[in-house]
């Protein structure tokens, strides 16, 4: 079915496109029910299947209360699954979504409004005025689970050949950039586009062509453009079917035998990088075969020395799941200071420590050494910042690196001894724009004394302690059900953003470190973050702990000596407190520790 949409009203419709067998499983569910959310006018499913064919039987597509179907059949090809859904459309804009790709909160509403009849009051992408040229086609930057870009939009590389994902392999920050970049078509099967120019899709069982086609007669249809919008996590949660290439493809892609397309170099431009292009595939695959890959080169060299590409690599899980572990915050950090020094920097989680598409841009690999004995760039400058497992560490794997820092002074003078390879104490640090004194806050009344942090699945001992000693006593963290007396659990997460009025509110900061982490020097983060708050801390015993925060952090050995500390609480003033608060985080600001990496990361490349 391939009718005509008619418009009719405002708002925007949705077309949920699912393959046959996740649709039985109801895949498609949850990509309905966001769209209701969002406020689609109506929800269409579109369901598809390879092996869909006249003989074919299928039990019949049904709707439900929150959405219609294009048909009451399976579509042989994605692009069959849409054309049955086109004369159901009635919304000057339409959203084509498949259920494999997931959508953050509002990533509709933003996709709509790009492309919505009149937004661009004819200015081109990005603002730039181009001669009347609109947003057409609205394409989000798609992530794999890794947080790796699986494609920014799709740009022509030679004429005949299936197009390239732009900044495949590339990590997310890099997207960020493209904000409003004009690019050839969208390959991913999610877009927003304007309803009266939909373009009819060919028939074809390779899904990217078909979107390709699709993405790019749309915006021809109109004389506009397909430009990309990153919405943060928008993630391919099953990977598309494997290219297949057929003649149908081969048809499709004809059309643009003579066509150019400079969009690659203008969008990476963003970038500093220009395009070359090379195949993913082997040599020795078919023609057909063979992906194009578009590789990002560096456009200017000249001021590599002064502005670095660096890398910070954590042990911390992609996406959601990394969200609340101090290795990410204290990334994000570095990485703000970093850039604010005029560096480059993206952050690679745990599965994406290697990137053989973009990998070479990276002039430094940072590691922040916490689980996870990554492994090194082949070619950058590797730098090992050792902040917490120092027991993990061998000898072997500090050979590895180009420079060593380590956050526990002792650890660092030991190792060094004991291995003859040079490593230099570089403690852990805090952001003073958001850990600085202040008032309290209303949100924690009455709060004496408090501790953050997940049970590790142990008692922790300075919680167990503080319950020994009967200390007025408030705890936020996970795994504490069941092990504390009754009213002390007041929640299991404290958003990074509520820490520092927290630790401003409470008159007394619990803090702990890891057995071998006390043994070794190593503070832990959570002391510069309160006492830069300005707050009183008692914690474990740490070498040189007392000294090195003017006073504002006491360490107890026993519970008398944490029930003593308590109760005596804070001695210095109001004023006095707040300057203490405020030389700590000056001292130990983050912006610091990124001077001390930058010069020792061009002393390093300078000796080279």
């Amino acid at each position: 079915m391939t009718d005509a949409p008619v418009v009719d009203h405002d708002g925007f419709d949705v077309v949920v496109t699912v393959r046959q067998a996740a649709h039985r499983a109801g895949a498609h569910l949850p990509t309905v029910r966001d769209a209701r959310a969002a406020g689609a006018t109506t929800v269409i499913v579109a369901v598809h299947d390879v092996h869909a064919g006249p003989t074919s039987t299928y039990p019949r597509v049904v709707g439900g209360d929150d959405h219609v179907v294009a048909g009451p059949t399976v579509a042989a090809t994605w692009g069959g699954a849409v054309a049955a859904a086109r004369s159901v459309l009635r919304s000057p804009v339409v959203v084509v979504q498949d259920a494999d790709v997931t959508l953050p909160a509002g990533a509709l509403a933003r996709l709509v409004a790009t492309v919505a009849p009149g937004a661009g009051d004819g200015m081109g992408a990005g603002g730039d005025a181009q001669a009347s040229r609109e947003a057409v086609v609205a394409v989000p930057v798609v992530r794999s689970g890794t947080d790796v870009v699986t494609s920014a939009g799709a740009v022509l590389v030679r004429g005949t050949a299936p197009v390239a994902s732009l900044l495949r392999g590339h990590p997310a920050e890099d997207a960020d950039a493209l904000d409003g970049a004009r690019v050839f078509a969208a390959d991913e099967p999610c877009f927003a586009a304007r309803t009266a120019d939909l373009a009819v899709p060919v028939r074809t069982v390779d899904t990217r062509t078909a979107v390709a086609r699709l993405t790019r007669d749309t915006a021809d249809a109109a004389g506009g453009d397909c430009v990309v919008v990153p919405l943060g996590r928008v993630y391919r949660i099953e990977p598309l079917r494997e290219r297949r290439y057929d003649a149908d493809a081969a048809d499709a892609l004809a059309v643009w035998r003579d066509r150019g397309d400079d969009s690659a170099a203008d969008a990476l431009g963003r970038l500093g990088f220009r395009p070359t292009a090379g195949t993913a595939d082997p040599a020795g695959a078919p023609v057909a075969l063979r992906e194009p890959v578009v590789r990002a080169e560096r456009l200017h060299t000249r001021d590599r020395g002064e502005r670095l590409r660096w890398s910070i690599r954590i042990a911390a899980h992609p996406g959601p799941r990394g969200d609340d572990w101090g290795d990410t915050f204290f990334a994000h950090d570095l990485a703000t200071a970093l850039r604010a020094l005029g560096q480059d920097v993206v952050v690679d989680h745990r599965e994406s420590h290697v990137r053989p598409f973009s990998e070479h841009l990276d002039d430094v690999a940072l590691t922040l050494r916490g689980l996870d004995d990554t492994p090194v760039h082949p070619t950058a400058t590797n730098v090992l910042w050792v902040i917490s497992h120092p027991d993990l560490v061998s000898a072997s794997e500090l050979a590895r690196y180009d420079l060593r820092f380590a956050a526990g002074p002792v650890w660092a003078a030991r190792v060094e001894r004991e291995t003859g390879l040079g490593v230099a104490p570089l403690l852990q640090a805090t952001d003073p724009s958001r850990f600085h004194p202040g008032p309290t806050d209303p949100a924690f009344p009455e709060l004496d004394t408090a501790f953050v942090g997940k049970t590790r699945e142990v008692f922790r001992p300075v919680v167990r302690d503080a319950v020994a000693a009967g200390v007025d006593l408030a705890v936020w963290g996970e795994g504490w059900a069941g092990l504390l007396p009754d009213g002390v659990h007041r929640g299991v997460f404290v958003p990074n953003d509520r820490l520092p009025a927290l630790y401003r509110s409470a008159r007394v900061v619990l803090n702990d470190h890891w057995d071998d982490m006390a043994r070794d020097g190593f503070v832990s983060n959570r002391l510069f973050d309160a006492a830069a708050s300005g707050a009183l801390v008692v914690t474990d015993p740490v070498p040189g702990v007392a000294e090195l925060f003017h006073g504002a952090v006491h360490p107890y050995r026993d519970v008398a000596e944490l029930r003593a500390l308590v109760r005596l609480g804070e001695s210095a003033s109001a004023e006095d407190r707040a300057a203490r608060g405020a030389r700590i985080g000056a001292e130990h600001s983050f912006a610091r520790r990124a001077e001390t990496l930058i010069a020792a990361v061009r002393q390093e490349r300078a000796s080279r």
